[in-house]
């Protein structure tokens, strides 16, 4: 196996192997050679060039973190990352890579396994910086069994810390208790539009356990800008800043980190730099006070992730995700 530099050094603190702190905007790396799971259509893909492209410029302006399952894209995703680290001589000790299993890709806790194992091949390593597991997929397959084989990984020196995504604040406790330091991030939802994180108290909780709060999604694909918000659309006309880079400059001085995935260099730019000006605290109390309006939350099922029927009990991974959906059929009901 290899020998980690200084591996006493990276394995206590959260920063690349090489010591870099994490840059403040993550990679998105769902989108990345297409949309889809390995359970899903592929669809939206162009030519590999395009986003090896991207990501190279990405790496250039400074991203240097990114989480990345190996359903992602139906494979394509981990193979152009690694292809464009290779053409851009990125070190992989200059970036914070998390490899992320997600439950919709198995159908045995056997193939978990085995998608990770595939994972260190595609990049040719043979430790990740991070391993991210779901709540779902703990309750799924046993919570021991999970979390005896992220011990595992440890203990070998094949991922040096582990993070979990759409937990619940007694989950993270749970999962804080079990890993200490050694748990690096939890992954979840925040957008202008939903903000049942951040209510039920799911960044707080992070904060104080010195768990990183990481953000999937932060502009919807772009759906946020497309319901047209008054609030966003004075803001960035105020500012003379696009809709997004105000949602991103609102996280960005919360102190989350948010990923954003684009194969468009002007947007991965834009994006970049949209915690480059600061807005008077009325406008980023505006932002925080904004709701959606004539809209009710479903009952979210906070412990299983159930997926229900919709306006009834959901995880709330699925009501993130289905939100559009949803508010359109409130907006119909009225």
């Amino acid at each position: 196996m290899r020998a980690l530099d200084n591996s006493l050094y990276a394995m206590q603190t959260k920063k690349t192997v090489s010591g870099r702190e994490l840059s403040w905007l993550g990679m998105g790396s769902y989108g990345i050679g297409g949309k889809g799971h390995r359970d899903k259509e592929l669809t939206e893909k162009k030519p590999d060039n395009v986003y090896i492209e991207a990501l190279k410029y990405a790496f250039e302006l400074g991203y240097n973190f990114t989480e990345i399952a190996l359903g992602y894209g139906h494979g394509n995703s981990s193979r152009l990352f690694s292809e464009a680290m290779q053409v851009s001589k990125t070190s992989k000790d200059d970036l914070f890579i998390t490899n992320s299993v997600y439950p919709r890709d198995f159908n045995s806790f056997d193939e978990v396994k085995k998608d990770i194992n595939e994972m260190y091949d595609v990049f040719k390593t043979d430790f990740f910086d991070s391993t991210l597991v779901t709540q779902s997929l703990a309750v799924i397959y046993g919570y021991d069994k999970v979390v005896e084989f992220l011990h595992e990984l440890l203990k070998s020196e094949r991922t040096r810390f582990v993070s979990l995504s759409n937990g619940s604040v007694k989950f993270i406790r749970k999962f804080f208790k079990e890993f200490g330091d050694k748990f690096f991030a939890h992954e979840t939802h925040l957008s202008f539009e939903v903000r049942i994180n951040k209510e039920e108290g799911i960044f707080d909780i992070c904060k104080s356990l010195g768990v990183e709060n990481i953000i999937w999604r932060p502009l919807r694909r772009n759906l946020t800008v497309a319901n047209s918000w008054k609030l966003l659309s004075d803001l960035a006309k105020k500012y003379e800043k696009s809709e997004n880079q105000i949602v991103l400059n609102w996280m960005y001085n919360q102190g989350l980190r948010p990923m954003v995935m684009s194969s468009s260099k002007k947007h991965i730019e834009d994006n970049w730099n949209a915690k480059d000006f600061k807005m008077e605290t009325a406008d980023y109390q505006a932002i925080d006070e904004f709701q959606v309006p004539n809209f009710k939350v479903p009952e979210i099922d906070w412990e299983k992730e159930k997926i229900g029927e919709k306006g009834k009990s959901m995880g709330m991974a699925e009501f993130c995700i289905t939100f559009d959906e949803l508010y359109t059929e409130s907006k119909h009901k009225k």
